[in-house]
């Protein structure tokens, strides 16, 4: 995979939630000199940034942090980053301070073409710049909705409409994003898709067996209940301790740490044996224990647009359990071709996947093997660079004619 070659030279500016931590090594910082602990997750973002900028592609990044009260600039010889806060009550005025917030930071910038993430308050602050604009759709607001009715999801989704209706140029993280794009008149244009993208590193760090450790299986969700389900998977492996009483399962993300609300549930049912509840963990840091300890990932979301956990996993060579019915699951395994797809509502169903896994080493390598190679078909990040990059282009290109 290539990627260098670039039509055109101008900056980028990229909106979306990002993890300032990722980009030390971009940023003019002196010897021993701390970042502050800003960020709100974004790792499909952060990603993409450092795969540009490796490309020596001139970035400038606007983002919003709760724990911010008035603008911060972070400077790097081909990144400025402008993080800006998020009020308390954004909802209830469609995100206006926030997105003033990104449109007086944007005007201070000669931007060739903006890259909006997530058909919000980024994307409608793109669209409204009337610079060339490409805007990413991570999800399904329709169905986020569904799962979560509350007037903070009433309010996205008003606000989705509008984004996908009116952005230049759009593009889905699936084609089950896609599809409900169109399907619910979101959108009547075209929708290209390019999925979420995985680095080079992922790929080169395949996890080993590490003999004397239990067979482990893991969770990475970023909340507990609704439609994430992690119940299904307490209740299932539950079971598999049944007949394997000496497995053990790692539980990731919000509402899954020690004294969380998962934990709770799990132990008021006497279903916490052989758990350990991680909670939220850096990125980083997730990564080392999942290559290291963990066997079989556990997805058992109803509904996902393209999971980065199930994409990292494969990436790692870890065979993932995921639903058959979840949104764009089955295509990121491949309609089961590289995982094993089941109902996720039923724990019988869930622990018969993750029995048949830990008892069958040939089939889990096989598995484990073709989904990587699926992984870096499909989803290496240079590939997904390339195909925005090409994106860029045309959008700058289109501009410079019109000029």
């Amino acid at each position: 995979m290539a990627g260098s070659s670039r039509s055109f030279e101008g900056a980028v500016g990229m909106l979306g939630p990002i993890e300032l931590a990722e980009f030390r090594d971009f940023l003019n910082l002196k010897p021993n000199e701390s970042l502050p602990l800003l960020g709100m997750g974004g790792t499909p973002v952060n990603l993409l940034c450092r795969e540009l900028l490796r490309r020596g592609r001139r970035l400038v990044v606007f983002s919003c942090d709760v724990r911010v009260d008035s603008e911060i600039v972070f400077e790097g010889e081909l990144i400025r980053i402008y993080i800006g806060p998020y009020t308390r009550r954004r909802a209830r005025t469609f995100f206006s301070k926030e997105r003033k917030f990104l449109a007086r930071a944007m005007s201070r910038e000669k931007l060739s073409v903006l890259h909006a993430q997530w058909t919000y308050e980024y994307a409608l602050a793109a669209i409204d710049s009337d610079l060339p604009h490409v805007v990413t759709a991570h999800d399904a607001p329709l169905n986020c909705l569904w799962h979560n009715p509350i007037p903070y999801r009433a309010v996205k989704t008003l606000m989705a409409y509008k984004a996908a209706r009116t952005a230049k140029r759009l593009v889905a993280v699936s084609p089950y994003v896609a599809e409900h794009l169109r399907r619910y008149r979101l959108r009547t244009k075209p929708v290209q898709v390019v999925p979420n993208g995985m680095p080079n590193a992922l790929f080169a760090r395949m996890r080993r067996d590490q003999p004397g450790r239990p067979f482990t299986f893991a969770t990475v969700l970023s909340a507990w209940g609704g439609h994430k389900n992690g119940g299904a998977a307490i209740a299932a492996f539950s079971k598999v301790r049944g007949i394997m009483p000496g497995a053990a399962m790692l539980m990731f993300g919000a509402g899954h740490d020690a004294d969380g609300p998962a934990a709770v549930w799990a132990r008021e049912r006497g279903f916490h044996d052989g758990i350990e509840f991680m909670g939220q963990v850096p990125h980083a840091d997730l990564l080392d224990i999942v290559a290291q300890r963990v066997d079989v990932l556990v997805h058992p979301a109803l509904e996902e647009a393209h999971p980065m956990p199930v994409i990292e996993a494969m990436s790692l060579g870890i065979p993932v359990v995921g639903g058959k019915t979840a949104g764009g699951v089955p295509w990121t395994l491949g309609n089961g071709e590289y995982g094993i797809l089941v109902d996720t509502h039923s724990p019988d169903q869930i622990a018969a996947a993750m029995i048949r896994l830990a008892q069958n080493d040939h089939a889990r390598v096989e598995l484990a093997l073709a989904a990587r190679e699926s992984a870096r078909r499909r989803f290496h990040i240079e590939h997904v660079t390339d195909c925005y990059e090409e994106i860029y282009a045309e959008l700058a290109g289109a501009a410079a004619h019109t000029q």
